[in-house]
């Protein structure tokens, strides 16, 4: 018998959607229902699933088009962000903290602003960033990073304070190390065992997208594998 579909006519907007997390909550949200922003092979005016989240113009026009062909955007939810090694703070090159600036505030800070206008038309809408670990407490060798994501939990509260009582919330996920194939590449002497998998944070989101997920707003979410 199938499950509940929590999200049944909601519209999700969703950038870094082919990664490894993003495939994931892809699946996810469609099956709660939601329909997740995606070209239509048939029609060739139809939104591209891939465009530059860092960039203003490419932001807008990919918000103006989803609302065209699906009427609205209710739900935001920005997966774009990368991960590198660093070194110390006093060997760090202008041209790598550029980048994760770039890809992981920037982008999320761009598209919220693009989207946020339509939301408050409508008088609902969710915005699920994601923040981690080292945000919350900056490790060594990790400073760029650790501050990139800092930003995003920033913009993602202060976001949540200018629209509380409008119908609309913004949350911030904060996993630890995510199960994904690229991160097992990257860190292969890990232990795998001990990483968040991609469902769990899809399922978090999920609930904040939900009607009974419109009481949280500018929460620090905490996902990770505690055992």
């Amino acid at each position: 018998m199938p499950g509940p579909k929590p999200l049944m006519g909601r519209t999700v907007l969703m950038t870094g959607a082919g990664g490894g997390l993003g495939s994931v909550a892809r699946e996810v949200f469609a099956s709660a229902g939601a329909t997740v922003v995606r070209k239509d092979p048939k029609d060739p005016n139809s939104l591209w699933e891939w465009f530059d989240a860092t960039d203003p113009e490419q932001a807008k026009t990919a918000v103006s088009g989803a609302v065209s062909s699906y009427g609205k955007v209710d739900v935001l939810v920005n997966l774009v962000g990368a991960w590198t090694p660093q070194p110390p703070v006093h060997e760090m090159t202008d041209e790598l903290l550029d980048r994760l600036m770039t890809v992981n505030f920037l982008s999320a800070f761009v598209m919220c602003r693009a989207t946020l206008p339509h939301m408050l038309q409508a008088g609902w809408g969710r915005i699920i960033n994601i923040g981690a670990k080292p945000a919350l407490r900056g490790t060594a060798r990790n400073a760029a990073y650790a501050a990139s994501k800092a930003a995003v939990i920033a913009l993602t509260e202060s976001i949540a304070e200018e629209v509380a009582g409008k119908g609309i919330t913004a949350n911030a996920i904060i996993p630890s190390t995510i199960d994904t194939p690229g991160n097992r590449k990257g860190m292969p002497d890990a232990d795998f065992s001990r990483w968040v998998k991609p469902q769990a944070i899809a399922e978090t989101m999920v609930f904040l997208c939900t009607e009974a997920g419109g009481n949280v707003n500018g929460a620090r979410i905490p996902v990770w594998n505690r055992s």
